[in-house]
């Protein structure tokens, strides 16, 4: 007579079952509700300039939430004061800021991206370090500087001045693109007789057009924001770009808070202009970048 063994069975595992619909769907109006919010708090600003704006007789301790009875004499005192001279003045400086900017920083974040060496280390910690450089510091030595070769009150001086900011940063975010190259494409060209200059202009920088915009941008951010070497390097009506006028305006004894926020305002559009022209290459050049 036999006996049959059982053979144990075992346990099947207990399947997880996904969380209710309902629950989820509060997860997702909670996290809505939180974006809402700090976008809000983020938002308060502008909206606090634009009411402001509005208020010809607000000031800087008394202003209504709501412009009960709006004028545009803001406005007005804006564009006399500070006016379309210091727009002029703050786009052509932007600009040359701009174009010197990436003049320099094109050629050495290839250079760098290109080298295997430990030179390189150093002198990328070399450019984080020259951006730590407190611009008080840096706007003294542009002031001895520039008024020994007679740069002051000229585009040019402030145009050097405010490159200084983008210069480094331009490097370290290119050199982070072309990192990413195809190797193989590059030596290909120089294969077909392209020297170091050409592979650089015909290659290199169609394939970096997104880095190069994303430099391009931040450059003309750093410039357009400064408000430092408008103050050290300029001491003529004329040539002050626009944020030395606002806050000239904002110190004024007079009653200028309402021109002082149409002001920053109308200082605002170029800058939102810029950013919204190039925000699809700026996303995928830092999204790109961000992987070395």
């Amino acid at each position: 007579m036999t006996t049959l063994q059982s053979t144990p069975v075992a346990a099947a595992p207990i399947a997880q079952t996904a969380p209710p619909e309902p629950r989820r769907r509060r997860r997702g109006w909670g996290w809505t509700l939180v974006t809402v919010i700090v976008l809000a708090v983020y938002l308060f600003p502008v909206y606090w300039m634009v009411s402001a704006s509005f208020q010809p007789s607000a000031n800087s301790a008394d202003t209504a939430w709501f412009p009960t009875s709006p004028g545009l004499g803001g406005y007005e005192t804006a564009l006399d004061d500070a006016g379309l001279g210091g727009l002029r003045v703050s786009v052509l400086v932007s600009l040359g800021s701009v174009l010197v900017t990436l003049v320099v920083a094109v050629p050495a974040a290839y250079a760098l991206s290109r080298l295997r060496s430990r030179a390189v280390s150093l002198a990328l910690i070399l450019l984080l370090l020259a951006q730590m450089v407190p611009s008080v510091v840096l706007a003294t030595s542009f002031y001895a500087m520039f008024n020994s070769w007679g740069l002051l009150n000229t585009f040019l001086g402030l145009i050097l001045a405010n490159s200084t900011a983008g210069v480094p940063f331009a490097i370290i975010v290119m050199r982070a693109f072309m990192l990413r190259l195809d190797t193989e494409v590059i030596e290909a060209s120089t294969v077909d007789g392209l020297g170091p200059i050409g592979t650089l202009w015909r290659i290199v920088i169609p394939l970096s057009r997104n880095a190069i915009v994303t430099a391009g941008v931040f450059a003309f951010l750093f410039s357009w924001g400064d408000l430092l070497f408008g103050l050290t390097l300029v001491n003529r009506n004329e040539m002050y770009p626009v944020s030395v006028l606002i806050y000239a305006l904002s110190s004024s004894n007079l009653n200028t808070w309402a021109a002082t926020m149409a002001a920053s305002l109308i200082a605002s559009v170029p800058a939102l202009v810029v950013i919204l022209a190039a925000q699809r290459h700026v996303k995928a050049g830092l999204s790109a970048g961000a992987g070395r």
